[in-house]
């Protein structure tokens, strides 16, 4: 199968290719902006403007044989109106999304690791809106460009005060059922975070090409 991957940057663009590759997938690759500040840039102040970017590569993956769109970008995702693209080109598209939507009842208590503050609020919204949960929501664009730019992952915990953070996860006297990574860059931090942390890392991922 011919998948169109998209996703905000260059970097997490060749993330979710890998991602695809690795499971004997043909892949397109469409990253919608240069680096993470173009593209939270886009999703804070024109969304139309990211709709119609999105659309004309949607109709471009489809003209090269592409049978669905494959949305590794949570930012992204939630931004635009992704089921009405769907409808109106007439191809699946999977997103993060799906994952919050039907997450287990079972979390009931979650921190929200995102890209920026937009993204974790509507990944809070979704997991919410079946089941209420209590969440603290987090938008950690510096983690992201430490990511583009390949640093290893114990520089970025260091770089960035992440032990601190989990620290105070994992003190707080009532623990938290899950970390979601709500971002698709910060898979590459996920062997790390478990270093630092008991708490379940959960990761939507393998739901996603669960549903390919």
């Amino acid at each position: 199968m011919k998948v169109g991957v998209f996703a905000g940057t260059h970097e997490d663009t060749r993330m979710g290719v890998d991602l695809l590759r690795e499971r004997g997938f043909e892949t397109l690759s469409y990253p919608i902006s240069e680096n993470p500040k173009d593209q939270s840039l886009l999703q804070y102040y024109s969304r139309e403007e990211l709709t119609r970017l999105v659309e004309e590569k949607i109709v471009e993956a489809k003209t090269k044989g592409a049978e669905k769109i494959f949305i590794y970008c949570n930012s992204l995702s939630a931004s635009i109106d992704l089921d009405d693209l769907s409808r109106r080109q007439a191809i699946q598209i999977i997103t993060p999304l799906d994952f919050y939507k039907e997450l287990d009842p079972k979390y009931k208590k979650l921190i929200i690791l995102a890209a920026n503050s937009k993204s974790a609020y509507g990944v809070d919204a979704l997991v919410c809106a079946k089941n209420f949960r209590d969440t603290i929501s987090l938008g950690i664009l510096s983690l992201v460009e430490e990511i583009e730019k390949k640093t290893p992952p114990e520089e970025i915990v260091k770089k960035l005060g992440l032990r601190d953070l989990f620290n105070f996860f994992n003190k707080m006297e009532d623990t938290p059922d899950g970390i979601i990574l709500a971002c698709t860059h910060f898979p590459y931090m996920k062997e790390e975070f478990k270093e630092l942390t008991d708490i379940e890392i959960l990761d939507p991922a393998e739901d996603m090409i669960d549903r390919l």
